[in-house]
Order: C-alpha cells, then sequence, then structure tokens
C-alpha cells in the first residue's frame, strides 16, 4: 500500500491545461504534489493553482524550473 502523504508526484508544466487538471486529481486522492513552473514571480497565474483543492492534505508545493538550463533539478 502506497502511504500518499509522504509519496511525492512531481507534475511538469504546472500551469498549463494538463498539467493543472493533474494536480487537482492527485490532490483530491492524497498525493502530496510538486509542480514545476517557469517562473514564481506571477502571482496572478499561481493563485489558481494554490486555489484548486482547498481542501487538499497538503497544499501543492510549486518550484521554478527552466527546461532548458541544468540548474535547479537536484533540489
Amino acid at each position: 500500500m502506497i502511504d500518499k502523504s509522504i509519496e511525492v508526484v512531481l507534475v511538469t508544466g504546472a500551469t498549463g491545461f494538463v498539467g493543472t487538471h493533474v494536480i487537482k486529481l492527485l490532490q483530491e486522492d492524497g498525493y502530496k504534489v510538486r509542480g514545476t513552473v517557469r517562473s514564481l514571480q506571477n502571482e496572478e497565474k499561481l493563485k489558481p493553482i494554490k486555489e484548486l483543492c482547498p481542501d487538499a492534505q497538503q497544499q501543492v508545493e510549486l518550484v521554478e524550473a527552466d527546461l532548458t538550463k541544468d540548474e535547479g533539478w537536484n533540489e
């Protein structure tokens, strides 16, 4: 059995149409979700993701990741 409270699912492209829906489904199912975004500076774009599943056991964690650079992937 998977302990969903400690498993982390990475969703790349969190602000995209598919990414947003995947994050919502995972949170509703009890998973901890980490989503990648191009920038953490645009709060207007990030707010809808943070509010997708207000009753989630754990809020989505958003991290900045530029797919064209090697920096940041280990974090």
